[in-house]
């Protein structure tokens, strides 16, 4: 991510401001460019008819005043630099920084966080899961502290997801000159009754923590023994767990993305883990394989009336 653009959003509240003070600590030790990023909301007319933030003295007034915000409480994070060149623009959080991070093509997003419930993570609500959704960049969802991470937990799979998101962990570690810890943990089958296991689950273990340990060697081979830690339960609640134990500052994760009832009705892990983790996350996109083409079916040609197929 050095020398690309650290986006962040920002709206007044205590969260983005913590946020927003991270990411430009992020930018200069990555010699990157901080941007911020502010939704205007809709403020309505009396009488309802049309939005006022459309009015440029409106719209002027609000990015005044958060600006003004931002000098009282975070001047000496906040450059002025920085805070005159906020980027401010009418719509939701999500869509817009979303269309930001686009444009600069940034090397990570800043938000701060909030936790929500079921229902609101699945009709979109949150300026967090919308970017977890569709950002292609990293996302860094803070909680707490605005200081950089000593520690660092990097929950990892055995499949698609592993590489990137060790790679991501390995740098923003080195970036904040931090502790590095790796973690897998093995899910034991939801529904063993219904679908019965077609391998003793000691051995799936046993397999499981051997591709670990391959894993960890062929992309962190420098992170020591005593690091490379194998639990066993359900994903979320054990990163949970462990990085409460350890004491992280930053828990790193791969996400693939979910169909949104999916994301309603169940949740990803990703989603679970935004809404329960006491610490900050930072979350890898990771990109869905490219769906095949289908063949086009090739019709037979119309024959002539009484014509024989030999």
């Amino acid at each position: 991510m050095r020398g690309q653009p650290v986006i962040a959003g920002v709206d007044g509240s205590d969260e983005s401001l913590r946020a927003a003070a991270l990411a430009c600590r992020i930018a200069r030790a990555a010699d990157a460019e901080c941007v911020l990023v502010y939704a205007v909301p809709e403020v309505w007319s009396p009488d309802g008819l049309a939005p006022l933030v459309n009015s440029g003295q409106v719209f002027d007034q609000l990015v005044a005043e958060l600006r003004h915000e931002i000098s009282r409480k975070w001047s000496a994070e906040i450059s002025a630099a920085v805070r005159e060149s906020l980027v401010a623009r009418a719509g939701r959080p999500g869509v817009v920084i979303d269309a930001v991070v686009r444009e600069r093509g940034a090397g990570l997003v800043v938000v701060g966080g909030r936790h929500h419930g079921a229902l609101v993570r699945g009709l979109g609500g949150s300026t967090a899961h919308h970017l977890v959704r569709t950002s292609p960049a990293p996302i860094l969802v803070v909680q707490g502290s605005e200081r950089m991470p000593r520690r660092v937990l990097v929950a990892t799979d055995l499949f698609g997801a592993a590489g990137p998101t060790l790679a991501t962990a390995r740098r923003y570690a080195e970036l904040c000159a931090a502790e590095l810890r790796v973690l897998h943990v093995v899910e034991p089958a939801k529904f063993p009754t219904v679908v019965p296991l077609s391998i003793d689950p000691g051995v799936f273990e046993a397999q499981s923590r051997e591709a670990f340990t391959r894993l960890v060697e062929s992309e962190l081979s420098d992170v020591p023994p005593d690091e490379r830690i194998v639990r066993h339960g359900r994903v979320d609640e054990e990163i949970a767990e462990e990085a409460v134990a350890w004491r992280a500052d930053l828990v790193v994760v791969g996400s693939h993305g979910r169909g949104w009832i999916d994301r309603m009705l169940i949740g990803s892990t990703t989603e679970r883990l935004l809404n329960r983790l006491p610490t900050s996350l930072l979350i890898v996109p990771i990109g869905r394989p490219a769906r095949r083409q289908r063949k086009p079916v090739r019709r037979a040609k119309a024959r002539p009336a009484g014509s024989v197929i030999l």
